[in-house]
């Protein structure tokens, strides 16, 4: 189904649209009166609603039924900010796969500056929509020093260029997921990380994993240990 990102979406019984979100579903995507759009507000509500009214002035809708979710696991992410296509898929999958914060850390081997807090959120929305996922995750940008660790149950870090770090089997209720940008970990990096008391390597038997697939890896790897 197709959806819309309305950060002010409550319960209502009709709904309006107008301006550029308006010209965006009239003129790009050619939404016609009797379709069903599902409007979310990135933070658990969503509304199926139908279109009856069609114009340039606006778009009328309908609530045909309204839903609130709760997230089924609490899983963040830090991420060693990588080149800009890699960063944009790694945001954009961490939509997909229901992170709730992004820490976006320039780290030593970083080569792309953070990107301004309006192409970040476009990015999130874009695959909000696209995955029809309920849930926007909140960016932050830090350090690696102002990162919440003793948050976590389990801080999981995944590094596929060292090969002694060794392996964990035990994930907790909050877990943080750690990536390195392409160059990965700088020693000094590694050693503040392994120092972390409750930091759980994985070491992965595959050659050095481009930042998007270890992202999608690690999730994997966490989700299949929540779910079992």
């Amino acid at each position: 189904m197709r959806a819309v990102y309305l950060p002010k979406l409550d319960s209502c019984e009709e709904y309006i649209l107008t301006g550029e979100l308006l010209h965006h579903l009239v003129n790009v995507t050619r939404i016609e009166k009797d379709e069903h759009l599902l409007l979310l507000n990135g933070l658990g509500f969503s509304v199926t609603a139908r279109v009856v009214e069609v114009s340039k002035k606006l778009l009328r809708l309908v609530k045909l039924k309204e839903n609130s979710s709760s997230r089924l696991f609490n899983l963040d992410l830090v991420l060693g900010v990588p080149k800009k296509d890699a960063l944009d898929l790694s945001l954009k999958e961490a939509v997909e796969l229901g992170f709730r914060k992004i820490y976006l850390i320039r780290s030593d081997f970083s080569q792309t500056k953070i990107p301004d807090r309006e192409r970040i959120t476009s990015l999130l929305v874009s695959a909000l929509e696209q995955s029809n996922s309920f849930f926007l995750p909140e960016v932050i940008e830090g350090a690696w020093q102002t990162v919440p660790w003793n948050d976590y149950g389990t801080v999981l870090l995944l590094d596929s260029q060292k090969g002694n770090l060794g392996n964990s089997h035990q994930i907790s209720a909050i877990n943080c997921l750690v990536i390195g940008p392409e160059g990965g970990f700088s020693d000094v990096e590694l050693k503040y990380l392994k120092e972390l008391p409750n930091l759980q390597p994985i070491l992965l038997p595959t050659p050095i994993l481009r930042t998007p697939t270890a992202v999608a890896t690690g999730a994997g790897i966490i989700l299949q240990r929540l779910m079992t």
